[in-house]
């Protein structure tokens, strides 16, 4: 009867953990693409400059997440994210045409991020 208890306290741990887990990376995604919304609301004005403080706090945003999420979820979804993120910052500084849709590439990756957690058949098998 033991064992049977603590396979059960195993399970609801696992389960535990795994929904914690699920809540974190969605905060945390949650967070960068409102911050990615604040950016691209500011580049669509045109000027670079202002953007110079939001992208900023995004960028410390993205390393602060990228430290907790590196415990959580699959490294190579982390390195598409950080790879896009890291294109931002040249592009940022000068006015370049692409700067948009490496935004709107960084929103795919984060937005992937955050679905490859749901606890859905696709994502499990």
């Amino acid at each position: 009867m033991k064992r049977v208890k603590l396979g059960i306290a195993i399970l609801l741990l696992l389960v535990l953990l795994s929904i914690g887990t699920m809540l974190t990376v969605q905060h945390q995604t949650k967070a960068l693409l409102e911050q990615l919304d604040n950016l691209e609301s500011i580049v669509d004005t045109g000027d670079l400059e202002a953007a110079e403080a939001p992208f900023t706090e995004f960028t410390a945003q993205w390393e602060q997440t990228e430290r907790i999420l590196n415990f959580m979820v699959w490294r190579d979804r982390i390195v598409s994210v950080d790879e896009t993120i890291s294109h931002l910052d040249p592009m940022c500084s000068s006015d370049c045409d692409e700067l948009k849709s490496e935004l709107q590439e960084a929103r795919m990756w984060i937005q992937r991020l955050r679905q490859g957690e749901f606890p859905l058949l696709r994502n499990i098998f």
